[in-house]
C-alpha cells in the first residue's frame, strides 16, 4: 500500500467497490480503477451525465459546490445532499451510491 488515504464506495446496481483517495471524486478514481462512467463532458461538470443516487453514507460526501447546484438544479432534483454529480463528489467515509451504466472497461 503506497500510504494513501482511501474510502470505500460501493456502486450499485453493478456491486463495483471503488477505493477512492482523499481529495479524489468519485469519476476520476472510476476511471482511474478501470471502470467506464457515463459522461459527455468528461469530467468537467458541465454535462449533468455522471449524476449519482447517494443511497448511504450522505454523512461522509464533500459539501455541494455552486457548479453542481447549478448542474443539480438543471435536472430538476432538489439540491438535498443525495443527488450528487460524480465528477465533483469527493468522500471522506464509507458512500453507496446508485449509477446506471458503469461498466468495467474491456480489456484490449
Amino acid at each position: 500500500m503506497d500510504g494513501q488515504v482511501t474510502h470505500r464506495v460501493t456502486v450499485r446496481p453493478l456491486g463495483a467497490e471503488l477505493d477512492v483517495h482523499d481529495g479524489e471524486d468519485l469519476f476520476s478514481a472510476a476511471r482511474r480503477l478501470g471502470y467506464r462512467w457515463p459522461t459527455v463532458c468528461g469530467g468537467k461538470g458541465t454535462c449533468r451525465t455522471c449524476f449519482v443516487q447517494v443511497e448511504e453514507g450522505a454523512e461522509n460526501c464533500s459539501p455541494v459546490g455552486p457548479l453542481e447546484r447549478e448542474g443539480i438544479e438543471a435536472l430538476r432534483r432538489p439540491v438535498d445532499g443525495l443527488t450528487r454529480l460524480a465528477c465533483r463528489l469527493r468522500v471522506e467515509g464509507p458512500v453507496t451510491v446508485t449509477k446506471r451504466g458503469v461498466r468495467r472497461r474491456v480489456q484490449e
